[in-house]
């Protein structure tokens, strides 16, 4: 169970997991051992699953985001569908739902031609793809909120 203290330290590490140690005691008010013992134990515990740089996605000219929703067939499994599409490039979520949908991915591409491909292509576009029925696409015109800060209970 988290407590205050590991939630501090979360909080501040979603917003800038950049920082060295002494900076956090400096912003948290917490001891440097408190923050490291922690940390390394939120790593142990799957708490912190990893850290990684947060890149825009326009300085890598991915101009455009689109949510794909997937219904499949039950002939293959919505899981392995989705663990499939997980692993091409320009993926960047996937999620199993429950409702008219069976699965919405969030991908990022350079141009609406690139999604059609990723769509439509016949080499391997996902309406080729066995146990797909149908997909519907929703391009994003503009982004309001995407952080990536959880702050839970």
């Amino acid at each position: 169970m988290l407590d205050k203290k590991d939630r501090i330290i979360l909080n501040e590490l979603q917003t800038d997991a950049d920082r060295k140690i002494y900076q956090l005691e400096k912003s948290t008010l917490l001891p440097r051992s408190t923050i490291h013992n922690r940390i390394k134990r939120l790593k142990r515990d799957g708490v912190i699953q990893k850290i990684k740089a947060v890149v825009d996605p326009r300085e890598l000219d991915l101009n455009v985001t689109a949510l794909v929703h997937i219904i499949v067939t039950f002939k293959k499994g919505a899981r392995t569908i989705a663990e499939r599409i997980s692993k091409l490039d320009n993926v960047e979520e996937v999620h199993l739902t429950a409702g008219e949908f069976d699965i919405i991915a969030k991908v990022r591409f350079h141009s609406n031609k690139d999604i059609s491909n990723f769509i439509f292509g016949e080499k391997g576009g996902l309406k080729c793809w066995e146990g797909i029925e149908r997909t519907e696409s929703m391009i994003c015109v503009d982004t309001v909120k995407e952080n990536g800060i959880l702050k839970g209970k």
